[in-house]
């Protein structure tokens, strides 16, 4: 049974659970504060929810959060609202604004990958997260995310990590970001703690340890898992990596001389020392051992 809001991550009381009416369609259950601040974006929401899910309720309400804050921002603006473009009026000028729904923006690839993820947010790291399009590269993707609180200097933000680097990110209410950053081949070890209510994430780095208090119980454990795989190694390494994997799962395709149709089929010499090259790096930077090495060249040379 859930136990934890599934868009806030609280703790759920019996008087969420009471009547069973704060059921989602997926199986969440959203706390009595989430479900006001939803059925007050869509009043639909209060005999309809059962048909809604998390992901739905999410976009929902950071959707609504926005227009809510673009609405104070232009307040002191003379307005004239229409369907659709909307037009501002100020005194000197004309501004026309166009919605596209169906484009995507980064914002849109980067909340994609947090549901990916299956990480839980509170609309309190709203800010954080829309500032990760100011932060990631425009090919960076995001492998885990979660809510929490920095103990170095007690900064309550989101820590989040890409294929490259770790990054906390606290961004201040009247303005201004507060950014730090771990790159992942630097990172000697990541370790994991679980507590009654919460979860303890720590980042080892040279002459530095970073450690985070998450939220979410399981948070800590899931960023690990997502990360594992990835400390220590840097961007060359993690594609050479991959092409080790490549070698050893993907068949080396042989096209036949029509000549030799009945004899063992041999590589051209060109490709066989290309290959012969990619293991050499592979051993260099420690990703194959000698013993390997030695066997898959083995394997190469006789091919010639």
């Amino acid at each position: 049974m859930n136990t934890e809001c599934s868009l806030c991550g609280s703790p759920l009381t019996s008087m969420d659970t009471l009547l069973g009416e704060n059921k989602l369609s997926d199986g969440g259950i959203l706390c009595n504060k989430c479900l006001n601040k939803a059925t007050n974006i869509n009043k639909d929401l209060v005999s309809d929810l059962a048909n809604y899910n998390i992901v739905q309720i999410r976009n929902m309400v950071l959707n609504g959060v926005a227009e809510q804050e673009m609405a104070i921002e232009t307040e002191e603006f003379q307005t004239i609202q229409i369907a659709q473009p909307r037009i501002v009026e100020t005194p000197s000028q004309s501004i026309q604004f166009t919605y596209t729904p169906d484009a995507p923006s980064r914002l849109d690839e980067i909340k994609d990958q947090i549901v990916a993820t299956g990480a839980k947010l509170s609309l309190f790291v709203n800010s954080e997260v829309e500032e990760l399009v100011n932060v990631l590269d425009e090919n960076e993707k995001l492998i885990a995310i979660a809510e929490g609180k920095y103990l170095y200097n007690n900064l309550e933000g989101i820590v989040v990590s890409t294929e490259k680097r770790i990054i906390f990110i606290d961004k201040k209410f009247f303005g201004g970001v507060f950014e730090n950053e771990f790159p992942l081949h630097k990172v000697s070890s990541v370790q994991h703690d679980t507590s009654l209510m919460s979860s303890t994430l720590k980042v080892y780095t040279p002459g530095f340890t970073a450690e985070f208090k998450l939220y979410i119980k399981s948070a800590a454990k899931n960023f690990y898992d997502a990360v594992k795989d990835y400390i220590g190694r840097s961007e060359d390494q993690i594609r050479l990596q991959q092409m080790q994997a490549k070698i050893q799962q993907q068949p080396i395709v042989q096209q036949p001389h029509p000549a030799q149709s009945n004899s063992e089929h041999k590589e051209a010499p060109a490709v066989i020392f290309d290959q012969l090259e990619k293991l050499g790096k592979l051993r260099e930077i420690g990703v194959l051992t000698e013993e390997e090495f030695a066997e898959q060249k083995k394997k190469l040379l006789a091919k010639l």
